[in-house]
């Protein structure tokens, strides 16, 4: 008798699936990745101080521990996000760790997975908010959406750096320290001394489990709370600089402009010209009529049936002229920056 080859695996399926309104900048960074889909309106995306204006019905992918914002440009701006944990990869034998996924709509605007993404993510929302939907239809779409994901959007080429698969609690009472006292003058070596470990080591662990540095996690913590100050119109940057623990205004605008791509001042233009307080409803739950809108258009989405066969190739024509065609606008945006100095 011939022996069969008995195969078990038995991975967890487990993610994070939102509809909400987009607001004003809310600085984040966390260990899952991120699927972004605008569903209405434009909105500004902001990865790690580079900027992209999406529109209605682009996508793009956050890398786990990135640091992004998104910023609304036009009310009523609502978004379908997806956060699936690098575990769920790494846990079947994908190294995350000698590449990243590159997803972006506005810097490549076709894509033949596009609207197969699309439609399994509006077949997620749907299958969650319908009771007798199949567990196994919901595991069979999040495997073909995972597995798009990794085949056609993950580029060896390029280094990520992924948290470790294991618990943060060896960082707990450091994280929570620097969370209370982030707005005081604290030092590596203090923390070090709080956390009962080497400051060498502390370091080591920071990186190992977080995937940044303590001073960079410090220095996020600090925008994050500096980004709900500016948008007091009646507070000095000066005064909101020092009060969110940055020891001079020029820090606070140099690590601002690397982690926003814009000045303080800016961003203050920005909500200047914005509706204020329809763009606070940061992740506020839809209204019954947007909710109604928002599961008619993905009903459309979970039942189209053609798809976009448009090449993905890496050296085709219409992607290396969109190339030339966005450096020669960041040229031009550059050139009237010094000319307006």
């Amino acid at each position: 008798m011939i022996p069969s080859q008995h195969f078990q695996s038995t991975p967890t399926v487990q993610f994070d699936l939102l509809t909400y309104m987009i607001g004003s900048y809310h600085y984040n960074w966390h260990p899952q990745i991120e699927l972004l889909w605008l569903l209405q309106g434009t909105v500004e995306v902001n990865v790690d101080g580079t900027r992209h204006q999406l529109h209605a019905n682009d996508l793009i992918l956050i890398n786990a521990n990135r640091g992004h914002a998104t910023f609304a440009l036009t009310p009523e701006c609502i978004a379908l996000r997806l956060h699936i944990l690098p575990d769920f990869y790494t846990n079947q034998g994908i190294d995350l760790s000698s590449g990243a996924f590159l997803l972006n709509s506005v810097t490549t605007p076709q894509h033949r997975d596009y609207q197969t993404i699309r439609q399994i993510l509006a077949q997620l929302y749907l299958g969650l908010h319908q009771q007798d939907w199949p567990i196994f239809d919901l595991n069979a779409l999040y495997f073909q959406l995972t597995n798009l994901l990794h085949h056609d959007f993950f580029d060896t080429g390029i280094t990520m750096t992924y948290p470790q698969p294991k618990t943060q609690s060896s960082l707990n009472r450091v994280i929570d320290y620097i969370n209370q006292a982030y707005d005081r003058p604290i030092t590596l070596n203090e923390t070090a001394k709080i956390s009962h470990y080497s400051p060498a080591y502390l370091s080591r662990i920071f990186k190992a489990e977080l995937g940044l540095n303590f001073y960079e996690y410090l220095t996020r913590c600090r925008l994050q709370h500096a980004i709900y100050d500016l948008e007091n119109p009646t507070t000095r940057v000066a005064d909101l600089a020092l009060a969110n623990g940055f020891q001079e205004v020029k820090s606070f605008n140099l690590m601002f402009k690397k982690h926003f791509g814009q000045t303080p001042s800016s961003y203050r233009q920005h909500l200047s010209h914005g509706q204020r307080p329809e763009y606070d409803q940061f992740k506020q739950p839809l209204t019954p009529t947007q909710t109604t809108i928002v599961q008619k258009q993905l009903k459309h989405w979970a039942q189209l049936t053609s798809t976009d066969q448009l090449s993905a190739c890496e050296s085709c024509m219409y992607k290396l002229h969109f190339q030339e065609y966005q450096a020669l606008k960041q040229k031009i945006a550059q050139l009237k920056t010094l000319l307006n100095q």
